[in-house]
């Protein structure tokens, strides 16, 4: 008995430490379900209106006449309403749809013979109070997609209404209550293997569901499941990867996605969980693919910003620019020296970007003159809200250091020159 209560209690202990943190956690709520009642239901609706209903032939014993042979067949649904249905989560397994009051319409031929004497017609057949319901398990499959599967259904059948057309009544009268029964129980039998049918669909189309995709030429993003869904009597949560890879090769990040929680309102259909797990391994992706560079030009800046991408606005600023490089335009490679950071806590986001620019001067045949290099240290802090349908939010910058990159013996300012024979000819400002 102890070896057991061991076996239990590690049991529990590796189950629980097998869970692994995502970069991206959605929690789905009642009014999430509740929307996708009204279509599911539209759906299901649908594909319980295509029950084929088999000919049903038999004999009944009436006391006095005898034996009557029937034959029912070509029974068609003409109308199959759903008009009260529930939906709601169950907890530890799935997803639990009740319908109550189900209204179906059916039509048909008869069929009598009885002794010499034979005879047909139509009938319109109701059936009302009909409850249908139905457990719809969730779970992640070995790849890491959603899966559903039929957990557990049961139908029954209310009150039967049948109206012939055409004959003798006086002979169909003979053997109508003889038929309430067979059409009940061949009605319960189709129902519940339409509505796994239709579970079935759903489960072939999550199957085929991508869980990486493209972002772009330098990354791909994984978004699978990494832990079972956790369900409860009032949420679902969904917890995926949320990490982006460099395209080129899929390596891991040398950090790990901290825990993710969510809050216990429910006041909304979904709740969407980041942490920065999500954001830092696309900086690490993106740097890693060499992506993090961008080359601003003067055709880039607004027509009215007062200060110009030439020498001779960075003239104003300082003067070797334009004394060694005339009315000439220039270009700013700005790159990144290491993968931004982003740390995240509940009221507050904190990005730090370490980068340089490196600015040329455009000579004339088009090549490129290295002017100065800027070092670049910034910390930059956000305060997101959502207020009535928008993201609103304050951005400050915490701190910013920056240094010009110089060889000369006074520290500062470093400008170079190529010389005719291919050389750079490199001036300082203290020269």
């Amino acid at each position: 008995m102890k070896m057991v209560w061991i076996l239990a209690v590690s049991f529990l202990f590796f189950s629980h430490a097998s869970c692994t943190n995502p970069g991206l956690k959605v929690r789905v709520t009642q009014k999430a379900l509740e929307y996708g009642r009204q279509v599911g239901i539209q759906a299901l609706q649908q594909k319980l209106r295509q029950i084929q209903i088999p000919d049903i032939s038999g004999k009944t014993h009436v006391p006095v006449v005898g034996h009557v042979h029937y034959e029912i067949s070509g029974m068609r649904i003409s109308a199959f309403n759903l008009p009260g249905s529930a939906v709601g989560f169950y907890a530890g397994t799935g997803i639990k749809l009740s319908i109550d009051n189900a209204y179906i319409h059916i039509t048909g031929h008869w069929r009598v013979k009885y002794l010499f004497i034979s005879d047909s017609g139509s009938f319109d057949l109701s059936v009302s109070g009909l409850s249908i319901s139905e457990v719809i398990a969730m779970t992640r499959d070995d790849t890491g997609r959603p899966a559903v599967h039929s957990a557990g259904c049961t139908a029954n059948v209310g009150g039967l209404d049948i109206r012939f057309h055409g004959g003798a009544s006086w002979l169909y009268n003979l053997f109508s209550s003889s038929l309430e029964n067979p059409i009940r129980s061949s009605l319960i039998r189709e129902i519940c293997p339409k509505v796994s049918d239709a579970i079935n669909g759903l489960e072939r189309h999550l199957k085929t569901m991508k869980i990486s995709s493209h972002v772009d030429k330098y990354a791909e993003i994984d978004y699978s499941l990494v832990n079972p869904i956790a369900i409860t009597n009032t949420f679902m949560d969904l917890d995926f990867k949320g990490e982006f890879y460099n395209a080129a090769q899929h390596k891991e990040p040398p950090f790990s996605p901290p825990p993710v929680s969510l809050s216990k309102q429910a006041d909304h259909m979904m709740y969407l969980g980041l942490s920065d797990f999500f954001a830092n391994s696309a900086g690490f992706a993106y740097y890693g693919a060499g992506a993090l560079h961008l080359n601003i030009t003067d055709d880039m800046l607004p027509k009215h910003s007062p200060i110009r991408l030439n020498t001779s606005s960075f003239g104003n600023l300082i003067p070797q620019v334009e004394k060694l490089f005339p009315n000439m335009l220039m270009l700013m490679n700005l790159h990144a020296k290491q993968q931004p950071i982003m740390k995240a806590t509940p009221n507050n986001i904190t990005i730090e970007v370490w980068g340089a620019i490196d600015t040329f001067a455009i000579l004339p045949n088009s090549s490129l003159a290295p002017l100065f290099v800027l070092d670049i240290c910034a910390s930059v802090s956000m305060k997101m809200a959502i207020s009535q349908m928008k993201l609103a939010g304050s951005l400050k910058l915490s701190s910013k250091t920056s240094q010009w990159i110089s060889t000369s013996k006074c520290g500062s300012l470093k400008l170079c020159q190529p010389t005719p024979e291919g050389e750079s000819g490199c001036f300082s400002d203290c020269d």
